[in-house]
């Protein structure tokens, strides 16, 4: 079998290294130990944003076609956030979308990061699941482990840790809310790490985090919170349970698939009563050990080597046309 030559859109990997590109990353990096697969990266500015002459098909795994290609083209999404969270300005929104329209029109083949993903897609986009093949993600797993170091508060104080960017989807405002009734005295901290909390809120901001540093703020939490009410897959529920630290997460679009078994759910996202019950609860001392080797199993449910391999086959199919 020849190598299979893929052209894969890199606009964003040298210099992110957030979900996105950690995916792309890892796949790339199991391509790069295999003799059947040669790649070339198409950067901004090379090639004319287009795929290079030799190339059997092109990767796009950015939620988005940005170039065009004379061959057949391979789209990942992880969500449908344009569609599903429309801008209420028309020329954001048309730009915001039409990546997502573009794909749809002229992939060959699909990949979605969650079976949720596939069923958004085929509602704002019109892509039967049938053309669509889910690769799940995974984390790395020498940095999202038990082992390692864990981090501490100035103050000594156990803390809940949210990972995450400050928008709405993400409901940070519940986990607020819960978090100051379960611990008005505020003897247990909120850490939040990404995007910045609402000024005057009782939490410990962090800022944006690589993962080796996140890990460790993983290790250290008492208990990590992911209240999303949408989520294409979850990165900090798999990464919370790969590290050992009991998770709490809402029972809502891709988290089951995630969380499995591993985590504690909560059925409504927005119901601050059950968030502040589930906060004590899985602070204190009662079913961490049963939590914790649940988590630890579920995350070792998901793999990168599975993802690049999976990844290949979609590719290698649609180069030859299946």
């Amino acid at each position: 079998m020849s190598a299979l030559h893929v052209a894969v859109d890199a606009r964003d990997l040298a210099h992110d290294w957030r979900g996105i590109a950690r995916y792309v990353g890892a796949v790339l990096a199991r391509f790069a130990q295999r003799s059947d697969v040669v790649v070339t990266l198409v950067e901004r500015g090379l090639f004319g944003q287009r795929a290079p002459r030799g190339a059997d098909v092109v990767w796009h795994p950015w939620n988005g076609t940005f170039f065009g290609a004379r061959v057949p083209a391979v789209v990942t999404f992880h969500d449908a956030v344009p569609f599903r969270f429309p801008a209420d300005d028309a020329r954001k929104r048309r730009n915001e979308q039409e990546p997502w329209l573009r794909s749809a029109a002229t992939a060959r083949a699909f990949i979605a990061n969650s079976r949720f993903t596939v069923a958004e897609v085929e509602r704002f986009l019109g892509v039967a699941a049938a053309r669509q093949t889910v690769t799940y993600l995974a984390v790395e797993r020498d940095v999202f482990a038990p082992e390692g170091d864990a981090a501490v508060l100035p103050d000594g104080r156990p803390y809940v840790l949210f990972a995450g960017a400050a928008e709405p989807r993400k409901n940070l405002a519940t986990l607020l809310a819960a978090h100051a009734r379960a611990f008005p005295d505020d003897a247990v901290a909120l850490v939040v790490a990404g995007g910045a909390p609402p000024a005057g809120t009782r939490v410990q901001a962090l800022g944006a985090l690589a993962p080796p540093e996140l890990a460790r703020w993983y290790r250290g939490a008492r208990a990590v919170a992911v209240p999303s009410c949408y989520e294409g897959f979850g990165f900090p529920l798999l990464e919370a349970m790969a590290c050992g630290t009991p998770a709490i997460a809402s029972r809502a679009t891709s988290l089951p698939e995630v969380g499995g078994e591993g985590c504690v759910w909560i059925d409504d996202p927005l119901d601050v009563a059950a968030w502040a019950a589930a906060l004590q609860a899985a602070t204190g001392d009662a079913g961490r050990p049963r939590l914790r080797a649940a988590g630890i199993a579920q995350a070792a449910t998901f793999s990168w080597d599975r993802c690049a391999d999976e990844t290949l086959t979609v590719l290698r199919r649609a180069a030859e046309g299946a």
